[in-house]
Formats: structure tokens, C-alpha cells, sequence
């Protein structure tokens, strides 16, 4: 079953676009609360991709994606700022592996 969090990964592995600095960007906000910006309170997010937003709730310590594209379509998911770290890392080691074996097939 898809949820926001599995959309949310294959979002940052799709190879179009950098991502890395988006990635960085969204490691820095668990260590760091940004000033709110007019777009959040519209939103309700405290960043966005282009499908999903995401939402940092401090006083909890916790994450919350959610696909933006088609509402319900996929459930939010929530997740410790700990947990939230390790899937960053994650998928940024994925994509500089695959950037580096792209590289080597060639």
C-alpha cells in the first residue's frame, strides 16, 4: 500500500532535477526551526516539493509528509525527526550512488 512517505522517496530519487540541495536544506530545518515565511501559514507546511508538503512540528520533535497533489490520495505519514534524519541520509546516499555509477557505465 503507497502512503506519503513511499511517494515522498521516489519523488527525491527520481533523477530529473537536483535534489540534493533540497535534501540538505530539509536536514538543516530538524536542527533549526526557519522564520516563518507567509507561504507556510497559507500552506500549513513548513516546506514543499512539487508533490508533497511537509510539515515539522518542534514541540513534538516530529515530521509529518503529505502527497499535495490529489488530497486523500495517499495517507500522511508521521515520523520522529530521528527517523526523518536516517530516510534523508538515505536517499541522499542513494542518489550520489547512482550519480557516481551512471558516471562509470559510461
Amino acid at each position: 500500500m503507497m502512503d506519503s512517505l513511499r511517494t515522498f522517496m521516489d519523488e527525491m530519487l527520481d533523477d530529473q532535477g537536483r535534489k540534493e540541495g533540497f535534501i540538505s536544506d530539509l536536514l538543516a530545518n530538524l536542527k533549526t526551526q526557519p522564520i516563518p515565511t507567509l507561504e507556510q501559514a497559507q500552506t500549513g507546511y513548513t516546506t514543499v516539493s512539487n508533490l508533497h508538503g511537509i510539515f515539522y512540528n518542534y514541540d513534538a520533535s516530529e515530521v509529518t509528509i503529505t502527497y499535495k497533489v490529489v488530497p486523500d490520495m495517499y495517507a500522511p505519514y508521521t515520523m520522529s525527526f530521528r527517523q526523518f534524519e536516517v530516510v534523508l541520509e538515505g536517499l541522499l546516499t542513494s542518489r550520489r550512488n547512482q550519480k557516481w555509477q551512471i558516471k562509470q557505465d559510461k
